[in-house]
């Protein structure tokens, strides 16, 4: 019978534990694993935008990444590969820890062995497939048909339109639609009805992304801190070079460099230096998303 293939990104910089797990890996009838090992995690994380990887194995302290932060800015590049921590005795607690964070298993160094390895990763690897599945359960659970679609689109472009005017231009009766409307609110489909502005058109000559490299552990109270400036249109945390990005406007480039350096640049915890791109002209700025209605004949 063929064995199982399994593609095992190894994040460890001790040579005496890879050795180790690549000689405990050979051991498996039942899988054939290809292991790629890396000391450094910024070398790692590259790897995981190139290529994707079964599992990783991922040791907490590495001499790139301190060990409180090395598991989130694995999580910032991905949460689709199950990861097991390898951890020493004296981290048993912070391993504990890591899984509440993301990961899915944790091995102790010292209880090493070709069983209990093998067990750690398909087990991750079976934990993570189950929480995928729910997650896709749980999304097909909500209700979102083509109806739907067709309220959205008109919605999108006046949110005033009145039930009664909609229920004639989607075929539904008004007391249906208002239905499916709190059913999308509720569903957090719609997040809110607005009035769109161009920044340009009212007096706001500057507009910037900035890209921000944050502490991982510090990046939930930094975006938090930042949604609360009224120049602040757009706060995401994101994958790539930085993980977080905000979207500012200003009167004029003079105030916008104000507000970067006397504002953001004072927030404990970003990491310098920090990816500013300005807008020059605005060809296309819309929040709308067009819905292409499905039509059954």
């Amino acid at each position: 019978m063929d064995k199982k293939k399994l593609d095992i990104l190894l994040i460890e910089d001790n040579k005496a534990d890879v050795r180790l797990i690549e000689e405990l890996l050979k051991t498996s009838e039942e899988i054939k694993c290809d292991l790629e090992s890396n000391p450094r995690l910024s070398e790692s994380i590259n790897r995981l935008r190139a290529k994707f990887f079964d599992i990783i194995l991922l040791d907490l302290t590495l001499p790139d990444s301190d060990r409180e932060f090395t598991l989130d800015r694995v999580l910032s590049v991905t949460r689709e590969i199950p990861i097991v921590i390898l951890t020493g005795l004296d981290d048993k607690d912070f391993a504990l820890t890591s899984l509440q964070k993301g990961a899915q298993d944790y091995i102790v160094k010292d209880d090493l062995n070709g069983p209990n390895l093998l067990r750690a990763i398909l087990y991750a690897i079976e934990r993570q497939k189950i929480e995928t599945e729910k997650v896709i359960e749980k999304a097909l659970k909500t209700p979102f048909d083509e109806k739907d679609k067709e309220i959205l689109n008109y919605l999108q472009d006046n949110y005033k339109i009145s039930y009664k005017d909609l229920s004639k231009k989607v075929n539904l009766a008004a007391s249906t639609i208002h239905n499916r409307v709190q059913n999308m609110i509720k569903d957090g489909i719609i997040k809110k009805f607005d009035t769109f502005v161009d920044p340009f058109k009212v007096g706001y000559g500057s507009i910037a992304i900035l890209g921000l490299s944050v502490e991982p552990l510090k990046l939930e109270d930094i975006a938090k801190k930042l949604s609360d400036y009224d120049e602040i249109q757009l706060v995401a945390s994101s994958t790539g070079d930085h993980n977080l990005l905000v979207k500012i406007i200003a009167k004029d480039e003079k105030k916008l460099w104000k507000f970067i350096n006397e504002e953001i640049k004072t927030l404990n915890g970003i990491q310098l230096p920090m990816h500013v791109s300005s807008f020059i002209d605005i060809f296309k700025m819309s929040h709308k998303i067009n819905f292409k209605i499905e039509i059954n004949h």
